[in-house]
């Protein structure tokens, strides 16, 4: 899943996450793992250091 996340100074960069994170909110739209993984390679983007999708995905920083 992507996570837009906003702020009230404005968006942030938004987080990539595995489909079952339980640290996500209600701003996430699914993608497939081919998307995730493009997602990742995305400096606009970050994994998220809960979940860790670039581990799970086999991309790493």
């Amino acid at each position: 899943m992507i996570e837009q996340r906003r702020t009230p100074k404005g968006p942030q960069e938004a987080a990539v996450h595995l489909d079952d994170c339980t640290m996500t909110s209600h701003l996430t739209h699914p993608v497939n793992a081919h998307e995730a993984r493009l997602a990742l390679t995305d400096a606009q983007l970050e994994a998220c250091s809960f979940c860790r999708p670039d581990t799970k995905l086999g991309i790493l920083d």
